[in-house]
């Protein structure tokens, strides 16, 4: 990726959740943190180039909508907001039980304007919070979190890695990290761009440096998702997308083979949600619309040696 793009999806994908923690009555994740991070024009550029986009993805509703804020609302709710709000706060509630079992280090890989570390409380004394990520990208976030005078805790460690020529395991290490703890490591927004072969790679090297029991969590596209004859028109129009930016979407999963797919990763699958899970736990009885995508899952993987 370029360090560009990378740092342009960090801010897209905090827009969108500081939009719904202030747009939504009954927020399914609340970022308090994530307005903070971003500065006003950049609010109001990514708010232009979103609400502007209501053509190419309905141009029915960009007739009948006329005001601004109605076409940057169906869009947020519709294109963006539920995935984006709904994995983090998967990646949350499983980091929670996580910390009652005794997990005491959090990796965030690719961990872009993530904003855990400044939303943390009650957490034991020694748990420490890793943020993976490009270094261009993490140079940018520490910036701007000084530049806003946001306080960065003591117990967080930043952890520039490039992926393509980085060692995770050797850089983790550098930052503190101990092989003999348990560990949960997060990869949101990711693995569908991925390689497949490149991501059991990652999966391996997770399971060589963390112990049995330690716990991954991803999200990720199904197989179907790649077959234009099935796959949603939402989904058809996020992948035309994403290509266009240089970034296409390449990887899908079979659900019921996903086990059979990573057996040799040393890595179990403990969890693993369909979107119609997913609807019943997040989306299930609201008002405003917003629904779980087709295609994407999420799962939680346990390292098995």
């Amino acid at each position: 990726m370029e360090n560009k793009t990378e740092s342009l999806t960090a801010l897209v994908s905090c827009f969108a959740r500081a939009y719904h923690a202030s747009n939504s009555s009954q927020p399914i994740f609340n970022d308090v943190i994530a307005s903070y991070l971003l500065k006003e024009e950049e609010k109001q550029l990514i708010a232009s180039n979103w609400a502007n986009a209501i053509a190419f993805f309905d141009p029915g509703k960009s007739e009948t909508l006329k005001t601004f804020a109605e076409k940057l609302q169906w869009v947020m709710n519709n294109q963006t907001i539920p995935q984006l709000v709904s994995r983090v706060r998967y990646a949350e509630d499983g980091l929670k039980s996580a910390i009652a079992r005794g997990v005491s280090q959090y990796i965030i890989l690719g961990a872009g304007y993530d904003t855990f570390a400044y939303r943390q409380k009650n957490l034991p004394e020694d748990f420490i919070i890793y943020e993976v990520d490009h270094p261009a990208t993490q140079a940018f976030k520490i910036n701007r979190l000084h530049e806003m005078g946001i306080e960065i805790p003591t117990n967080v460690k930043f952890v520039p890695v490039d992926f393509k020529h980085d060692s995770l395991r050797n850089e983790l290490k550098k930052s503190s990290y101990d092989e003999q703890k348990y560990s949960y490591f997060s990869l949101l927004g990711v693995v569908m761009y991925l390689d497949k072969g490149d991501f059991f790679n990652l999966l391996s090297t997770i399971a060589e440096m963390s112990v049995n029991g330690s716990s991954f969590v991803f999200d990720y596209l199904d197989d179907m998702a790649f077959n234009d004859h099935v796959a949603s028109k939402k989904l058809i129009q996020m992948r035309q997308i994403t290509a266009q930016t240089g970034e296409p979407m390449v990887t899908g999963f079979d659900p019921f083979e996903l086990d059979r797919e990573l057996q040799d990763c040393n890595m179990l699958v403990y969890e693993n949600l369909s979107p119609v899970n997913i609807e019943e736990l997040y989306f299930a009885g609201r008002e405003d619309g917003l629904h779980a995508f087709d295609h994407f899952h999420f799962a939680q993987l346990v390292v098995h040696k």
